[in-house]
Formats: C-alpha cells, sequence, structure tokens
C-alpha cells in the first residue's frame, strides 16, 4: 500500500493506494498520528485509489476519528470505490464516519 500526504486548500489529504491490510495496517496508523500530532483541523482521507480495506484498516479509521475528536479536528473520508463503501456500510461505519462521493464536498463539507 501507499501513503501520499499532501495539502490541499490548507487540509491535509492522505490518498491510500493499494490493499489496507493487517499486514500495513501499522504503517498507515503511525503516518496517520504523524499528521494528528501536527493538531490539523481537517484531515481528508482520500480512498479513491484503496482496492482492499480489512478489519484492521478500519480500526485505524476508527482510532483516527478519535484521536482528531481530542483536539477538537475533523477526519472526513472522500472517494471511495463502491466495493470499499460496502465494506464501510456493513461494518457500519458510514453512521460513524463523514463520507463523502467527491473530494470537493470533501473540502467543502
Amino acid at each position: 500500500m501507499e501513503v501520499k500526504i499532501e495539502k490541499k486548500d490548507g487540509i491535509d489529504v492522505i490518498s491510500l493506494n493499494g490493499r489496507l491490510d493487517a499486514s500495513n495496517a501499522p504503517v498507515f496508523d503511525e503516518k496517520m498520528m504523524d499528521v494528528l500530532s501536527q493538531k490539523p483541523g481537517k484531515v481528508i482521507v482520500s480512498l479513491k485509489e484503496l482496492e482492499y480495506v480489512s478489519s484492521a484498516g478500519l480500526r485505524v479509521f476508527l482510532a483516527a476519528a478519535k484521536e482528531i475528536k481530542k483536539i477538537d479536528g475533523r477526519i472526513v473520508f472522500a472517494e471511495p470505490a463502491e466495493h470499499v463503501f460496502k465494506v464501510l456500510k456493513m461494518s457500519g461505519l458510514d453512521t460513524i464516519l463523514k463520507i463523502y462521493k467527491s473530494m470537493d464536498e470533501a473540502v467543502s463539507g
């Protein structure tokens, strides 16, 4: 899995490419916590190129959402592929996490 971190309109955007599973979830978690240690107001996680997410990846999403609330920030997820959105929906995370269909919606939302 590849993790790319950049700024878009002053917002931290983390893009995931490939498969997020137990073998690489700790790496993603570490990168996510590095971003959150900078106390951003908002973070967008782009799921556009994410091919697969396991329960280990979902735990990282939840941990990040919990951690950013401690610093009064927001984390949103954008552009999930249909199969990734189905996993988020089956797990019930679509009711807990803010998920936008497009990057523009995520930036403005």
